[in-house]
Order: C-alpha cells, then sequence, then structure tokens
C-alpha cells in the first residue's frame, strides 16, 4: 500500500511549521477528525455528487444497485432482529470505497481551498491537508482559520 501522500502532507506540514519558527511568523494549525467519516456518508448524497462530477449514467446506476436494499440484523441470544436498513455509510471492504469517499469530500476541500488564505509557503497559499478521515488546516492569523472552520461546519 502506497503512502506517498501521507509523507508528502507531513513533510508540507513540517516545513511550514519550521518556516514559522525560523521566519518568527505566526502559523496557526488545527486538526479535524471526521467523525464515522466512512459511516456518516448518505447514500442520497453520495449519488448526486458522483453525478456533480460527471460519473457516467451507466456506472451510476451500477454504484446505485450496489448500494440498493442494503440491510443488516442484530444477532443475539432472544434471535435475530428485523432487518434495519442502511441509509448511509461507504460499504465496508468494497474496493471502490475509498474511491467514493475521495470524491464525496473533495468538494470540502475545495471549499476550504477556495475560501482561506492558508499559510504562505514559498509563494503558494496551504490551506487544508487531508490524511483519509482527518484534515489539517493551516493559516497565517487566527482569522484565517476561523474562517475556514466556519466553511468546513
Amino acid at each position: 500500500m502506497s503512502c506517498e501522500g501521507c509523507y508528502e502532507h507531513n513533510f508540507v506540514l513540517q516545513t511550514i511549521i519550521e518556516m514559522a519558527r525560523r521566519g518568527r511568523r505566526q502559523c496557526v494549525v488545527e486538526w479535524l477528525d471526521l467523525a464515522n467519516a466512512f459511516g456518516s456518508m448518505p447514500h442520497h448524497h453520495i449519488f448526486a455528487t458522483l453525478q456533480e462530477f460527471g460519473v457516467p449514467e451507466n456506472f451510476l446506476r451500477v454504484i446505485q444497485e450496489v448500494y440498493k436494499g442494503c440491510s443488516t440484523t442484530i444477532r443475539s441470544v432472544e434471535g435475530e432482529t428485523a432487518e434495519i436498513p442502511i441509509w448511509s455509510r461507504v460499504k465496508q471492504g468494497c474496493p471502490l470505497s475509498p474511491i467514493i469517499f475521495n470524491l464525496i469530500v473533495e468538494p470540502l476541500l475545495r471549499v476550504i481551498s477556495n475560501d482561506a488564505d492558508g499559510f504562505n509557503l514559498h509563494g503558494e497559499r496551504v490551506s487544508v491537508l487531508a490524511y483519509v478521515d482527518d484534515l489539517v488546516l493551516t493559516a497565517d492569523d487566527p482569522e484565517n482559520l476561523q474562517r475556514m472552520l466556519d466553511a468546513t461546519s
């Protein structure tokens, strides 16, 4: 499994912190953990986002079919419960799930990046680094960070 993205993000974050220390500049960093990120994606939102990204209709129908009629039951000493419908979450163990999750999170990353100044790193603004279901927001001052947090919420 490749981890180059994490190494790159760690390097960028380390460089930002070092630049702030050496240059005696202000650097504000916020770590966000998206609680139950894979389990909190409503199916209708998954389909709508994939459609917005221009996923071909045939492929979208296949994905909808995979998610259609999902349910679970709970087994106990008294027996099994009635089926409980599942209306949200990416499918556990499905090879498409990480790709779908990344596509669903992409609009959020774009909103944060477009609405924020971020931290000036060699002339480039770095505002958000994504680590699967964790986000790191970086800014030059607390006000910019607050704007990013507002955009995130």
